[in-house]
């Protein structure tokens, strides 16, 4: 059984043969670290085990010292050590969370005095015994505050209704109801799959897309994945007319995925459940989601070989026959993007205005796609295309209105925002504040884990390099330095 002693150890004595191939190389730590990319106090925090580096620095190394391999090799050692361990780790929480989420349940008679009992049969599911796993499935939550929502279960024959806070539920989906449970357990999927599973699925994306934009993606992906597996199953049993709106479910959830994954760093896994998700909306002649997925698609593009697509794929959305305003508003806002990247100032200016006017026609409802079409995210979006138009200024004016009115939670948003601000004072000659901005960027980038935050940092940290005698670049710098 692997511990976290013997991971922390292997660590340890991994950096103590990078230390020796050093000496062996006759580097000392500041000597060595410039020449891979890195501060000598990252390689004296990597030697001791301290800091974990990434498979990039081991390879690096490797060819910096001319060591075969060696260092590599022990690399993968260590991750192999380190993925037994979170592997046992992630069992005994699963079970910690079935036995809270047993827990849960009132007993039999405050069950009977808190809500009616449902047949069965109404709700389709009835489950086999699950030893160590919480043996019930829920349906469509009903929010009932903004901390809890009312859960039916189906448990040892009739349904029962209760009150869960939404942590409890977000541990069940991630822990309890999942297939690779199912799976491992010989649990098979009901026959008959209950048509309310449709709204049970939105309600939870609506309830993990609010808690991905508070705490970042690395903190629902799993559960994201684990659902899409669910999703899936049911989607199998499923025919007809439930079955499209399976197949439209799992797509929203594949596009989900997608963006979580981009944001993680992991683009080869957008790309694929991006690419998944269009073709299931198609299937499932979903226009509005076919809609959003290709303005995704634009979004992507953005900053890659392919930029020349984000004008094409913006129009293609918007084209697309049944999409509501505000997908239709996600759409303007990328052609508004795409022409800006042409230099088209009048072409990012009229699309940039017909994006107002869609989005003044939007839904009400928060968890619409295209709903975060807000003013703020407008000017954001008015200001990355004043960036690329060569006009820092008014792209400052943009981004500082749009994180004026961010909302305080959606803390990812803040951060990619705030280093495109840093960028657009860079570009007006004001380094200073380019830094001092740039950092409290890279700090929301710890939070929420973006990778995508961190690159445009690192990015700017490059340029800055040339300032690097003023107290707030090099303060800036020296963070970067730390950070594998």
């Amino acid at each position: 059984m692997t511990t976290p002693e013997q991971v922390a150890e292997a660590r340890r004595d991994l950096g103590r043969q990078l230390a020796a191939w050093r000496r062996a190389a006759g580097l000392t730590q500041a000597g060595f670290g410039p020449r891979i990319g890195y501060s000598r106090s990252a390689v004296a925090n990597i030697e001791t085990g301290r800091e974990q580096a990434p498979r990039s620095f081991w390879e690096a190394a490797d060819r910096c010292l001319s060591t075969g391999g060696a260092l590599l090799a022990g690399y993968q050692q260590v991750a192999e050590l380190e993925r037994r361990y979170k592997t046992r780790l992630a069992r005994a929480r699963e079970r910690q969370r079935a036995a809270r989420a047993t827990d849960l349940l009132p007993p039999p008679d405050e069950q009977q005095n808190n809500a009616p009992s449902i047949p069965a049969s109404a709700s389709g599911w009835t489950p086999r015994p699950m030893p160590d796993v919480f043996a019930c499935e829920p349906s469509g939550p009903d929010v009932v505050d903004g901390e809890t929502v009312i859960l039916t279960v189906v448990s040892d024959g009739p349904a029962r209704a209760f009150r869960v806070s939404r942590r409890a539920l977000l541990e069940l989906t991630a822990g309890a109801v999942t297939t690779s449970a199912s799976v491992a357990l010989g649990v098979a999927v009901p026959r008959t799959v209950d048509p309310a599973v449709v709204g049970h699925f939105a309600a939870l994306r609506a309830l993990l897309v609010r808690a991905d934009n508070r705490l970042g993606g690395l903190s629902v992906l799993p559960t994201v994945h684990q659902q899409i597996a669910v999703i899936a199953e049911l989607r199998r049993q499923a025919r007809g007319e439930l079955r499209d709106q399976l197949l439209s479910t799992e797509a929203s959830w594949s596009e989900f995925g997608g963006w979580l994954s981009d944001d993680l760093g992991n683009r080869e896994a957008g790309s694929r459940l991006l690419d998944r998700a269009v073709s299931m909306a198609q299937e499932a002649d979903d226009r509005e989601l076919c809609a959003y997925v290709l303005a995704r698609k634009a979004q992507r593009a953005i900053g890659t070989d392919d930029e020349d697509r984000v004008v094409g794929l913006g129009r293609a959305a918007a084209r697309t026959a049944g999409a509501p305003a505000p997908v239709r508003a996600f759409a303007a806002v990328l052609s508004a993007r795409g022409s800006a990247i042409d230099g088209d100032r009048h072409g990012f200016q009229a699309a940039l205005h017909q994006a107002r006017c869609l989005a003044e026609q939007g839904s009400a409802d928060g968890d619409a796609l295209g709903s975060f079409c807000t003013p703020a995210y407008l000017s954001a979006n008015a200001g990355e295309g004043w960036l690329r138009l060569n006009e820092p200024c008014r792209a400052i004016a943009s981004l500082t209105a749009a994180i004026s009115e961010w909302p305080t939670g959606y803390q990812r948003e803040r951060g990619r925002y705030l280093a495109r601000t840093a960028h657009a004072y860079l570009a007006a000659a004001e380094p200073d504040q380019a830094a001092t901005v740039g950092a409290a960027a890279l700090a929301l980038a710890d939070t929420t884990g973006s990778a995508r935050i961190r690159q445009e940092i690192s990015a700017l940290g490059s340029h800055l390099a040339a300032f690097s005698a003023r107290p707030a670049v090099k303060d800036l710098l020296d963070q970067l330095a730390v950070r594998p």
